[in-house]
């Protein structure tokens, strides 16, 4: 019998449409599984980010106890904590940084809630020297007597001191319960000459600092200045761990306190945030 031309061209149309329509499927499929591919090592990447983000939390955390059972009577630069700052370091597929810093290295803002003239005459000081407007100042120093002690900043930008105005007190402040004094032995140089009001003094110092790796009461007498409101040990400490993992990037900052008591030395995560 002999074929038609039209019927043929309909069965090579069928048969090409449906071989088209399998080849939609077969890449639907392999698409579907590159994505699943993908999500899962992203999934791997945050999680061992995650993990080595962990671990320099927990060896912070771990110098820091041994410090405290070692070396209660001072905490300085020289110190084993104070070592573990890395820096950016390869690791399987990406990198690996760490930083730790004692927050009583700064002027505790809540020390403002007493009132008394020392810690506001150095925290007008601070500000001038920041180059924040004195009416800005006026305004922080009366949210924390009214309002504190303070655990955060958000009751300072609602009084109207803006991000930028605390940007630029930050390298000078902080806060923390109104106990913690600032820690001579790990303070800077810009600061300790304001709290001294002597640049010169607070080089002295500095520089005694450098030769022993610490500061005791006795080189205090030496200059013949002893700031209110300081000490030399620290319980607060910051940790900021940058790791990187494929595509995946996290910035981890904890906030650590130190205890002792009767039982021993702890360190516990006050706060931590995470950022991809």
């Amino acid at each position: 019998m002999e074929r038609r031309p039209d019927r043929e061209g309909m069965i090579l149309l069928n048969v090409l449409l449906v071989v088209a329509m399998a080849s939609v499927t077969v890449l639907i499929m392999v698409a579907g599984q590159d994505i699943e591919l993908q999500r899962s090592a992203r999934l791997r990447d945050v999680a061992q980010a995650s993990a080595y983000a962990r671990a320099g939390e927990l060896s912070a955390i771990t110098s820091l106890r041994r410090d405290g059972i070692v070396a209660a009577g001072t905490d300085n630069l020289a110190e084993p904590w104070a070592a573990l700052s890395q820096t950016s370091i390869a690791i399987p597929r990406g990198r690996f940084a760490l930083t730790i810093e004692d927050e009583q290295a700064r002027f505790n803002l809540n020390a403002l809630a007493g009132g008394q003239s020392g810690p506001i005459d150095l925290f007008q000081r601070i500000g001038a020297s920041a180059g924040v407007a004195p009416e800005i100042l006026v305004r922080i120093s009366t949210v924390v007597r009214i309002a504190g002690p303070l655990t955060d900043d958000r009751l300072l930008i609602a009084s109207g001191a803006s991000t930028g105005d605390l940007l630029r007190l930050q390298p000078f402040v902080t806060i923390l319960p109104p106990e913690s004094e600032v820690n001579l032995n790990t303070v800077g140089e810009p600061l300790l000459a304001l709290m001294l009001n002597d640049p010169d003094r607070a080089r002295e110092l500095i520089v005694q600092r450098k030769r022993v790796g610490y500061l005791v009461p006795a080189d205090l007498a030496a200059v013949g200045s002893s700031p209110q409101g300081t000490g030399f040990t620290s319980n607060h400490f910051r940790t900021v761990t940058a790791v990187s993992v494929g595509d995946v990037e996290q910035v981890m900052t904890s906030r650590l306190k130190r205890t002792a008591s009767a039982g021993g030395v702890d360190v516990v995560v006050t706060d931590r945030t995470p950022g991809f």
